[in-house]
């Protein structure tokens, strides 16, 4: 396991190459394993995409000492799987943590990271999607107190869609 930092930073684009290509490891692990997710190449012709989101949002990190050690961008921007979804609300993108960092309650860490900035822009919840397929993905945000709210079709897989209500 990495030595990764304490801190969960707020980044700006300075550092979305840097989170892009840790996205495309992600996304090459579970290409491997038989996950469509995030096909290798994906991430990165988001680029553009990301960098909208960031104008509304942040992108946040844990550095190891190789690099990123995980993070996940978070915006206000609305996307269309929650377009039924009324009231303003932290939209939680791109939860990646590196191999060598996995297994030691990092993505909680970066999930609480994102709590922590909605609530400092001040709104009421936290949403996210995750791949339907993965119970175990299903499993670990409903351990931190997210509720599941149905699936739909999105980029040509079925996604779950979650919400958090925050206590300001």
């Amino acid at each position: 396991m990495t030595h990764t930092s304490e801190a969960i930073e707020a980044r700006g684009a300075e550092t979305l190459l840097e989170f892009i290509e840790l996205l495309e490891e992600a996304g090459e692990w579970l290409f491997a394993r038989g996950i469509a997710q995030w096909p290798p190449g994906s991430n990165r012709a988001q680029e553009p995409s990301f960098r909208v989101q960031l104008e509304r949002g942040a992108l946040l990190v844990v550095d190891a000492d190789d690099g990123l050690a995980g993070g996940c961008l978070v915006t206000t921007d609305r996307y269309e799987a929650f377009a039924e979804r009324g009231g303003e609300a932290a939209y939680l993108h791109k939860l990646a943590v590196a191999r060598a960092a996995a297994g030691g309650g990092l993505g909680a860490r970066i999930v609480a990271g994102a709590e922590a900035w909605a609530r400092g822009q001040g709104l009421p919840c936290v949403r996210l999607d995750c791949w339907d397929g993965s119970t175990t993905l299903r499993a670990f945000y409903r351990g931190l107190g997210y509720q599941e709210l149905g699936a739909v079709p999105e980029h040509g897989y079925e996604v779950q869609l979650f919400e958090k209500a925050l206590t300001l």
